[in-house]
């Protein structure tokens, strides 16, 4: 830990004696030490652990009200115990009893008075240096965690939902194979149906693909200058059949003056998924809307169903993969990953944009991106 960063810890000195506190106080500002705070009396050090937040306390045994021993052990209610917070205590009481009485109630450490403040400062060093390397070690274990969470996601989508359209397209072959009676209308819903399951694997190995090299940090962002028409009416033609064989409609209209200077394939994947999302989630003969409009120095892209619409619970947790949300099928038993949200927000995070949701059950939704011209 950086000789700056136990300079600038929050050490709290808690002596009934005003005289003991200027002592400390003067030493380890000589030290170099910038925040300190101080009390005589111990009936505070709970409010001071709130609004002050010390990585050390020093703390005298013998005060009136209350002792250092009751202060620690009301400490020990509210302190994390994972936190590690030390507390070093300055006692003019040597003895085995009080020694052990004070680690036995929540002491790291002990200094006798009169203390040696070079002995002082040495042990407050090396426990501030524990306090900072627990933390490290608390926010390693916390993003293992996330990690882990997130390997668990991203095999269970390789397992089931990458599994699911090949398994499909086996059985919806060996059915034609194995039919010999079957009328050219039936082959041709049967090969239909093939090539939408198909469709919807080759979809959901890209987003993997894509969401796997966005957390390699692989993708380069190519920034250059896009036409937002044109972005959105080619991806609006190729999602054509995908809305036509639900009857829905697809409207836009939009100036060809809107550009923003972005990375073409991160938008266009943007825009690809939110628009399967809200024709995935429309009901047969629905409408779909996008636009676009100018908001200062930023272009704000809307695409707008009439569908189903999101619970106000899950609309938090759509673009997070560790929340393990169960991915809901669309209004035609269309399935879905989740992944395709995820690799949203992203992608515009990278971009520096922002993305957010609008929707009520029933009423369809509206997700609206931002990004930086």
């Amino acid at each position: 830990m950086a000789d700056y960063t136990i300079k600038n810890a929050h050490i709290l000195i808690v002596d009934d004696q005003q005289d003991n506190i200027d002592v400390l106080h003067d030493f380890l500002e000589i030290q170099g030490y910038t925040n300190m705070c101080a009390t005589t009396d111990p009936r505070t050090v709970a409010g001071l652990l709130v609004d002050f937040k010390p990585d050390i306390i020093l703390l005298d045994l013998s005060m009136p009200f209350m002792t250092g021993f009751e202060v620690m052990e009301q400490l020990k209610a509210i302190v994390d115990p994972a936190s590690y917070l030390p507390i070093l205590v300055l006692t003019a009481d040597a003895t085995l009893e009080t020694k052990r009485r004070a680690l036995q109630s929540g002491a790291c450490d002990f200094l006798t008075k009169p203390f040696d403040l070079i002995e002082l400062q040495a042990r407050v060093n090396t426990h501030l240096l524990i306090r900072f390397k627990n933390e490290q070690i608390n926010n390693y274990a916390i993003q293992l965690e996330e990690l882990i969470d997130t390997k668990d996601k991203f095999f269970s989508i390789i397992a089931h939902d990458l599994r699911n359209p090949f398994v499909g397209i086996q059985n919806y072959i060996k059915i034609v194979t194995r039919c010999k009676n079957y009328k050219p209308e039936e082959i041709e819903n049967q090969f239909r149906t093939i090539n939408t399951t198909a469709q919807h694997g080759h979809e959901l190995l890209e987003n993997l693909l894509k969401w796997a090299r966005s957390q390699t940090n692989s993708i380069e962002i190519n920034i250059e200058k896009l036409c937002i028409a044109d972005e959105i009416n080619n991806c609006c033609e190729l999602l054509s059949t995908q809305a036509n064989n639900k009857n829905i409609r697809l409207e836009y209209t939009i100036s060809d003056t809107i550009f923003v200077e972005t990375d073409k394939d991160m938008l266009n994947t943007i825009l690809r998924n939110l628009l399967t999302n809200a024709i995935k989630f429309t009901l047969e003969g629905g409408l779909v809307t996008l636009n676009a409009k100018l908001d200062s120095d930023a272009v704000i892209i809307a695409i707008t169903d009439t569908g189903i619409g999101i619970e106000p619970e899950d609309i938090n947790h759509l673009f997070r993969i560790d929340k393990n949300l169960k991915s809901r099928e669309g209004t035609n038993n269309e399935k879905g990953s989740g992944l395709g949200l995820i690799l949203c927000k992203e992608f515009i995070d990278r971009l520096g944009g922002s993305i957010t949701v609008e929707s009520e059950v029933g009423n369809g939704t509206t997700f609206k991106i931002k990004i930086k011209q």
